[in-house]
């Protein structure tokens, strides 16, 4: 049974929320990514979801995976990797 996360929103100045994004398609580069408003990197077991929001600012976060531990494991690896990238541009 797919399990998912409701939006996680981080806040993010506007003037870098769209540069984050940008820099996190580089990084998970590696992985199969749909980059129509942000990005979408798919795992064999599941996707995360990283935007910028449009009306707020904020980066908005999504996850969902075949089961909870599935996507545990996939939030706290693009987690990880965004806050690398969000610490470049502190």
């Amino acid at each position: 049974m797919l399990t998912s996360t409701p939006e996680i929103r981080f806040e993010c100045p506007d003037d870098k929320k769209f540069k984050i994004v940008e820099r996190a398609k580089e990084v998970f580069r590696d992985y199969p990514l749909y980059d129509i408003d942000g990005i979408r990197i798919t795992f064999d077991k599941g996707w995360g979801l990283i935007r910028a929001s449009n009306t707020q600012p904020a980066l908005v976060l999504r996850f969902e995976a075949n089961d909870e531990a599935s996507l545990q494991e996939i939030k706290e690896f693009v987690e990880g990797k965004l806050n690398t990238v969000i610490r470049e541009f502190d």
